[in-house]
């Protein structure tokens, strides 16, 4: 971030604001449930109408 603020590609007092946010995310490996949603949102952004993408049930099944 800060060659994008000495760019002028980010502004640096929204630096400082989002410096003082902090975000606790789990892992994928926490969080295996949402593996399957996640996979068919971007299988279906690469989905075209001449060229579906299909994810065969055994590709989304959560593993432990």
């Amino acid at each position: 971030m800060p060659t994008l603020v000495a760019a002028h590609g980010f502004r640096l007092d929204l630096l400082y604001r989002v410096r003082s946010i902090e975000l606790q995310v789990p892992t994928l490996r926490e969080r295996r449930e949402d593996i399957p949603m996640l996979a068919a949102h971007f299988a279906s952004e690469r989905a075209t109408a001449q060229r579906p993408v299909v994810l065969l049930p055994d590709a989304l099944s959560v593993h432990v």
